[in-house]
């Protein structure tokens, strides 16, 4: 949870001091997940380019509620639902969604297409 409520430094620390200015982000936390690994992402407001930063495309999403209990079950049926579709996501999204203190579910996310 540590994690959670202080991940805006790490992406605050990994841009610099001197080009702080230059982002906002959202005060909600995420986790991408792509080729076998996932990363923790924030959602900027305002950004300018840097290296490693990573831009996700509009365009159709499928979307799905989930538990920690049920994410990996949910996660495959949302594949799954792509793929029938036509679509072969390359990323998985994973965004943390607080519902109480110490309690949180996930909305996973799957792009589709334009």
């Amino acid at each position: 949870m540590e994690n959670l409520w202080n991940y805006l430094r790490h992406f605050f620390a990994q841009v610099g001091e001197e080009r702080r200015g230059d982002f906002a982000f959202e005060d909600m936390a995420g986790i991408y997940e792509a080729d076998g690994k996932t990363r923790l992402f924030a959602v900027c407001t305002r950004y300018s380019q840097i290296e490693n930063l990573l831009t996700l495309p509009a365009g159709e999403y499928l979307c799905a509620e989930c538990t920690e209990e049920t994410r990996a079950a949910v996660r495959e049926e949302l594949l799954a639902r792509a793929r029938e579709k036509g679509a072969e996501p390359q990323y998985i999204v994973h965004i943390v969604v607080l519902t109480g203190i110490l309690q949180w579910k996930y909305e996973l996310q799957v792009r589709l297409g334009e």
